[in-house]
């Protein structure tokens, strides 16, 4: 009797067991199944595969390992560096169900027993994402070594010392970082630390920053020709100042002077000598029509009292403007291609030659000049100046240091240019107009400057201009 229960009972278990491999369901993970703690029973592979890839995205926001360093934690957000490969892990699962028929009631019976649960590990995807998150901390600069800086005083640079100290060591961090992912371990991290660096100062870098040009006091066109003021060069000497900071102790005060070095022409020079000399004075007879005397009237008024600081450049064209009757302008004799014509603006040429003559004995530079057709019966050969707009130009150019100032006027049929400046050297100005040919029609003269210094000493000559006219 006892034997025929036993084989009941075996016959009944038997088929209990039939049963679970017959209940399996092959495209189905098994019950009570997880990953990571994650419970994927019963769901198909890319089911499971898709939630178990949610929850990795949501640890990759979330994963963190806190690290220590001098008494202060820091969050170190790694896991965007990580990935977490589960669908090998699924699949794998996933055999159980898929292998021979009696096998199937076992993996069966074990979950419901035991659970059927798998670990699944982090990977390192991307180290450089490792380094950015170590950046992100705020570790990688952390330390306590102090660089040397300066500050800028009135007279002097002020330097203070670097001192060393300990630094927190990203390279090491990172090393350690991996280790604790790849265990799944998150917990505090003490930072590797290293011996801090003071660098040297950057020497060149500071003078550039320092480095001020002296700059001459002169006038502001832009400003109603206000006085802008001069500036004091400012500099340093980088040899001397590199021995001083490299023989200074970590934490200690240093100095280095500035050398100042003052403009040729400070505020005060300025103030002082401003428009003070005469430097020349020129003046021709007006005579023909009253047309013609109003036309120079118009041209000397434009031209007097202009301006030039230190390297301006007068052009007469620019100054008196297009020759017209809506800009004033009458119509008088002029010359064209050998013939005389009426002309609106008739008559200015002496303007720009009485100019021309004065900016000749103030030594001024002449860097355009053009000579009439015919020799002008107010001035000497070689000294006139043609201009015809848009064409023919006078323009002279303020080669002095200080400004200066053209003065043109126009009383009782004399006209008069003085240049005021500022003269600063003992030089004498001769002009002298050579004539070198005078024939087959054509009178040639050679125009020359002679500056005499130090008491005619010294001569500096210019050969200004060659004029051909016809005779």
């Amino acid at each position: 009797m006892k034997r025929v229960v036993i084989s009941i009972v075996a016959v009944m278990a038997a088929a209990g067991y039939f049963a679970c491999c017959a209940a399996v369901n092959q495209g189905h993970l098994l019950p009570h199944t997880s990953v990571n703690g994650i419970d994927i029973g019963g769901m198909e592979t890319q089911e499971a595969v898709n939630l178990l890839e949610k929850e990795a995205a949501s640890r990759q926001n979330t994963t963190i390992i806190p690290v220590r360093f001098k008494q202060k934690e820091y969050a170190v957000p790694v896991g965007e560096a990580l990935e977490w490969e589960y669908e090998p892990a699924v699949e794998e699962l996933q055999k159980q169900t898929r292998g021979a028929f009696f096998i199937r009631g076992f993996f069966l019976i074990k979950s419901f027993l035991g659970g059927n649960s798998k670990e699944v590990l982090p990977v390192i995807k991307n180290e450089e994402l490792l380094e950015e998150a170590i950046e992100a901390s705020g570790l990688s600069s952390e330390g306590t070594t102090k660089q040397t800086v300066y500050r800028a005083e009135k007279d002097r640079l002020v330097f203070t010392i670097g001192t060393a100290g300990q630094e927190a060591n990203s390279a090491k961090l990172k090393e350690e970082l991996k280790t604790a992912i790849l265990a799944d371990d998150y917990t505090e991290i003490e930072c590797p630390v290293s011996l801090g660096r003071v660098d040297e100062a950057d020497l060149d870098l500071i003078y550039q920053e320092i480095y001020q040009e002296p700059e001459n006091a002169t006038l502001d066109p832009e400003n109603n020709y206000q006085i802008k003021e001069s500036v004091t060069g400012i500099r340093f000497d980088k040899e001397n100042a590199r021995k001083i900071l490299e023989t200074a102790k970590e934490g200690s005060t240093v100095t280095v002077e500035y050398i100042k070095e003052e403009p040729e022409i400070t505020t005060a020079d300025l103030k002082e000598h401003l428009f003070s000399d005469k430097l020349a004075s020129y003046r021709t007879e007006v005579r023909g029509t009253a047309n013609r005397k109003d036309n120079i009237s118009l041209a000397a008024a434009k031209c007097d009292g202009v301006i030039l600081v230190s390297g301006d450049v007068f052009s007469y064209n620019n100054t008196v403007g297009e020759q017209t009757a809506q800009t004033g302008y009458k119509l008088a004799n002029a010359t064209m291609d050998g013939q005389v014509v009426q002309a609106y603006g008739g008559g200015i040429c002496q303007v720009s030659s009485t100019i021309f003559a004065a900016a000749l004995y103030s030594n001024l530079e002449i860097r355009e000049r053009w000579e009439h057709e015919f020799v002008s019966s107010y001035i000497d050969a070689g000294m006139d100046a043609a201009v015809a707009w848009d064409m023919l130009d006078l323009k002279i150019c303020n080669n002095k240091e200080y400004p200066i100032r053209i003065d043109v006027a126009y009383v009782d049929d004399i006209l008069t240019v003085d240049i005021w400046g500022t003269k600063t050297d003992d030089s004498i100005v001769e002009v002298d107009t050579e004539v070198i040919d005078d024939s087959d029609g054509k009178l040639s003269v050679q125009t020359t400057r002679r500056v005499y210094y130090d008491n005619k000493n010294r001569m500096f000559v210019e050969q200004i201009a060659d004029s051909v006219y016809l005779n």
